[in-house]
């Protein structure tokens, strides 16, 4: 039988190495979108003691003032952190769309292989019943002719 042979094995290959470039890129995606969400957490627990120390009452206005300018520094914070875990997401999804698209494009060409190997297999199964269709109509071209000559009695 004739080997197969995939004209597009370095398509397939390098579509490969794309999916696996882009399950890194995501599991980097991910991975950074869970710091800044570990990070705006954080930043929204200041704000939030922020708040608590400056509504505390009986204070003196030196104390009042630092607390005014914690919650503000901390609302700048939790704004920043909020932004960078919107941006995060965002990576994330780009990066899942692109896994993706990357896994598609793999799987268009698996398929296409798969489709190749299965007419190489059916060619190679009517090439080898039709040599054995000949293989049987010679033998029994030469049987009857030796039937005909009398050496098969």
């Amino acid at each position: 039988m004739k080997r197969f042979r995939f004209t597009l094995e370095t398509v397939r290959d390098l579509r490969d190495d794309r999916q696996t470039a882009a399950m890194l890129v995501l599991a980097d995606r991910i991975r950074t979108h869970g710091h800044a969400q570990s990070a705006a957490e954080a930043s929204l627990r200041r704000h939030r003691r922020a708040q608590q120390a400056l509504a505390g009452a009986g204070r003196a206005a030196a104390m009042l003032v630092q607390a005014d300018r914690d919650r503000d520094a901390a609302r700048l914070s939790l704004e920043s952190s909020a932004i960078d875990l919107r941006e995060t997401t965002f990576g994330v999804d780009a990066a899942r769309d692109d896994l993706v698209e990357a896994r598609q494009a793999l799987e268009r060409v698996t398929h296409l292989e798969a489709h190749r190997r299965a007419d190489h297999r059916r060619r190679q199964l009517a090439e080898e019943e039709r040599e054995l269709a000949e293989m049987t109509e010679a033998r029994r071209a030469r049987a009857a002719a030796m039937a005909r000559r009398g050496v098969l009695r």
